[in-house]
């Protein structure tokens, strides 16, 4: 019995042997056949009801593809754009320039002012530019900002970069210089930090400014008409062709205001021309009124005459003409009051600059007693 089974198991693994070695050995991984997933999950005994949705929308989206494709408009949707990181500007340069920092203080008390400044570092930097008649620089003999004339501005230490001041701790104003000019945002604060004025610049004028130029190439400036919040508002300025002023003065809502002058091209003695005056402001109905005119060599040819209306009164003592009366009125013991005024008559009358100082003492009681001033032998 026992040898009929082992018989049987040796036959048995014989059989097994000649079967492995009858079998190709392959590499390849086994096909999976995934055409069952297109009925739906376990060959469509279990369906979603999504499946067709998946290719109505393949179907819709080739469509729209091909639509706005056929309107000219390519590369439609969002696209992932790499911003890179701007460049932190160095703190000792501003615009691509070297500044050098200053600081300015003056006053005392609750009066203590603080200037924080910027200037030019290098002076061959220095690009002024030639149609600013003024430019403000820092004065170390004064220890603040201050501002020149332009022509003047050699060996001057120009503003230029940011800028603060603070009066008893509280900064006031803050703004940018651009080569001695103003620039950027300027802003104001009250004493409760509170912002009082906001006022855009553009390398020295407000933005927004109109300007007019000579040339094509927006290079030699005609004239510069100025524009705040809106309105033609501020310095008017107009240039000959050489880049000489020509005009300068206030504008208050496109109306002429204040003191307004012409100036000559050339001038050997000076450019001023003509100044007129004009109304404090545009409601002001005053006519305007030339002041003086000058010629080339600065020769005054014209100068107007003070009006009469504005010339200030001589501080003539009061006179009473009833002397007699006055002082039986006032015959009370109030009358002994006297008060004593010095009194240079003849600087007075006659408008001496260098009159001899004959003073007198003019005796008047405080209740009506009149200012009586010595005779006088002419």
């Amino acid at each position: 019995m026992r040898i009929c089974v082992a018989l049987f198991c040796l036959f048995l693994c014989l059989n097994l042997a000649v079967h492995a070695q009858n079998r190709a050995i392959s590499t390849n991984k086994p096909l999976i056949d995934t055409s069952v997933h297109e009925n739906g999950l376990f060959n469509g005994r279990l369906s979603t009801g999504l499946e067709s949705k998946a290719a109505e929308a393949k179907k819709f989206k080739e469509d729209s593809k091909a639509f706005i494709e056929s309107l000219g408009v390519k590369d439609l949707g969002k696209k992932i754009v790499k911003t890179t990181k701007k460049k932190l500007q160095p703190r000792d340069e501003y615009a691509g320039i070297k500044t050098e920092h200053k600081l300015g203080n003056y006053g005392s008390g609750v009066r203590m002012t603080v200037e924080e400044v910027n200037v030019v570092k290098y002076v061959e930097d220095e690009a002024l530019s030639p149609y600013a008649a003024e430019i403000f620089i820092f004065d170390p003999s004064q220890s603040r900002v201050v501002s020149i004339p332009t022509k003047d501005a050699k060996n001057a230490q120009i503003c230029h970069g940011p800028f603060k001041k603070y009066v008893n701790q509280k900064l006031i104003e803050e703004g940018f210089y651009f080569m001695g000019v103003k620039d950027g945002r300027w802003e104001t604060y009250g004493p409760e930090n509170e912002l009082e004025n906001k006022v855009y610049y553009e390398k020295g004028y407000t933005t927004g400014s109109t300007i007019h130029y000579y040339d094509t190439t927006n290079k030699k400036i005609k004239e510069i008409i100025p524009r705040l919040y809106g309105k033609v508002r501020g310095t008017y300025f107009a240039f000959y062709p050489s880049g000489s002023l020509k005009e300068d003065g206030r504008l208050d809502d496109s109306v002429k205001v204040g003191r307004w002058r012409e100036y000559h091209e050339f001038g050997s003695g000076g450019r001023l021309k003509k100044e007129w005056k004009y109304g404090k402001d545009k409601f002001d109905p005053t006519e305007p009124l030339l002041i003086q005119e000058r010629d080339q060599q600065s020769k005054v040819i014209f100068q107007a005459k003070e009006p009469i209306s504005q010339r200030k009164p001589l501080q003539v003592p009061p006179m009473d003409s009833d002397d007699e009366d006055s002082e039986d009125e006032d015959s009370t013991e109030d009358a002994d009051i006297i008060r004593h005024t010095s009194f240079n008559v003849l600087t007075h009358y006659f408008g001496l600059t260098k009159a001899p100082d004959l003073r007198f003492d003019l005796s008047a009681g405080y209740f009506n007693i009149p200012l009586t001033p010595p005779d006088l032998d002419v």
